[in-house]
């Protein structure tokens, strides 16, 4: 009995030991990629590459991005590993231009591809989507964020507005509202009836479907994490593993509530001039029609094809990009004004000239008025960018300016956006909340790809028009009724959720309400 034992454990180890080793060749196959081309490069760990700390759950992917290219001081670029994966972090600006803009053609697709069984509306959303199905959806998509189709659903996003307010006068406790819970009620409630033209009824509701939803997508597991990670840095990692980033009750319940919602609005000839309506002009018609209402025409790309989960998809990508980018923005703004009292009074004595000049109203052009406004929010998503890098992968080779190094055919470049927002040289004292650093003056004296919040060149966020309005009319909403102060339980320094490739924090953010007396109503 003890000899065979004896033999069966030899076995077991030898298969463990045989396991590991390949394991080890596998996640260290690619580790000499950048040493071979004579790009400077740190020095990866088996199983690894430089993302210990992320996969861990150490620190957030904005954190270890920025530290990256903050050891990369001197040089434009450095070569990392994802894993076994090589990806070239640049730091250049005028390489991340060639790369964003001038040779774009070489750099179109994303390296972000959820897997197309597993995260189907995902993968089919245009943010991840590559080739000529990107251009073709892009180029149909475009219209649908115009400045006139933004202000044709400022009072769906005003009444949010509105509701927000009621909302912070009624969950106040001793004065003290949790602002990340808030503010994602607030979008939740945004996104709902601007994408699906449904009460989302958060603010007004604890048993709001919308958002059950959202909090499933977005309150991750470590599991749920690792597989949205995956999904930008090693993607056919992620299909081997078969991690999932959403689950298939919640994509049925958007696909139940897309198609359930685009039945009866045809059934019943409803127009509401939302999103989902502009969606259902491109599937009927072929594009969206233009802002003032002209007809167009009836023909449609060649094989553009616009049914099933590729309709579905780019409802939840607006419901995904949304929600999370814009609730998380006001969220920081909330934050950094409840330490900064005079920049908050600058930017309620804004509020509050301008609302007098329409009578005590926010409009959607008294909102562009709003200038100081929005240098709170553009210093904002500085400091906070909510995608802290971008991501591109060659569809072509690619030599690398005044070198004759090559990149080949799907090769992955990383952007750091969060390191460059935090430059010294670019941003001086980059910690400090300073929304002056937004003057047309010291604009114009930064050089050009040092703000990326929302992307550059023609794959940069397209959505970024209304996630500005919504993320404005919030702030705006809240600062003309309320003075917002820390408390006791507000964090400091805040803590950033390492379980989430999007930059946003670990816990709640409780901050203080203090009701403002005879101000105009916005």
């Amino acid at each position: 009995m003890g000899l065979y034992f004896n033999s069966v454990l030899t076995e077991l180890v030898i298969a463990v030991l045989t396991l590991l080793a390949v394991a080890y060749v596998y996640f260290t196959r690619n580790f000499r990629t950048w040493e071979k081309k004579g790009i400077p490069f740190l020095k990866p760990i088996p199983f690894f590459g430089n993302y210990k700390d992320l996969i861990l759950v150490r620190k957030t992917t904005g954190v270890l991005l920025k530290d990256i290219y903050d050891k990369a001081a001197d040089k434009p670029y450095i070569g990392v590993y994802a894993f076994d994966q090589p990806a070239l972090v640049v730091r250049d600006t005028e390489l991340i231009k060639k790369v964003l803009v001038k040779d774009f053609s070489a750099f179109v697709d994303r390296n972000f591809t959820p897997d197309k069984k597993l995260d189907p509306l995902a993968h089919r959303g245009l943010f991840s989507v590559s080739g000529q199905k990107w251009r073709q959806l892009r180029m149909k998509l475009t219209p649908t964020f115009t400045s006139g189709k933004m202000k044709r659903m400022f009072s769906l996003v005003d009444e949010c507005g509105k509701q927000l307010v009621t909302y912070v006068e009624k969950h106040t406790e001793d004065g003290v509202l949790e602002v990340k819970d808030a503010m994602a009620r607030f979008t939740t409630d945004v996104i709902s009836t601007c994408a699906f033209g449904i009460e989302g009824d958060a603010l007004t509701s604890d048993n709001s479907v919308f958002r059950a939803m959202l909090k499933r997508i977005f309150d991750l597991t470590y599991v749920r994490g690792l597989a949205l990670m995956t999904a930008f840095f090693a993607p056919a990692l992620a299909s081997a593993l078969k991690l999932q980033f959403v689950d298939d009750l919640t994509m049925n319940w958007i696909r139940k509530t897309v198609w359930s919602t685009v039945e009866y609005r045809e059934k019943n000839n409803v127009v509401r001039k939302d999103f989902l309506d502009m969606l259902m002009q491109i599937r009927s018609k072929g594009q969206v029609e233009d802002d003032d209402n002209k007809e167009v025409s009836q023909k449609s790309s060649e094989n553009f094809v616009f049914e099933g989960d590729d309709f579905v998809g780019q409802c939840f990508v607006f419901l995904t990009a949304g929600f999370e980018t814009s609730s998380t923005t006001i969220t920081f703004a909330l934050y950094e004004l409840s330490f900064h009292s005079e920049i908050q009074t600058r930017a309620r004595e804004e509020i509050q000239s301008v609302l007098q000049k329409y009578d005590g109203h926010l409009t959607y052009e008294g909102l562009q008025e709003m200038t100081y406004v929005g240098k709170v929010v553009s210093e904002t998503l500085r400091k906070y960018p909510v995608l802290p890098f971008l991501d591109r992968k060659a569809v072509m080779p690619y030599t690398l300016p005044e070198s004759n190094i090559q990149l080949e055919k799907g090769s992955v470049v990383l952007i750091p956006v969060m390191g460059i927002h935090y430059d010294s040289k670019f941003y001086p004292d980059p910690e400090r909340f300073d929304p002056e650093r937004f003057s047309e003056e010291r604009k114009r004296a930064r050089p050009n790809y040092t703000y990326l919040p929302f992307g550059e060149g023609p794959r940069n966020c397209i959505g970024d028009r209304m996630g500005l309005m919504q993320s404005k009319v919030g702030l705006v909403h809240i600062l003309a009724n309320y003075e917002v102060k820390s408390c006791q339980g507000t964090p400091f320094p805040i803590v950033f959720d390492p379980r989430n490739s999007l930059l946003g924090t670990k816990d709640g953010i409780p901050l203080r309400f203090t009701r403002i007396k005879q101000v105009p109503a916005a």
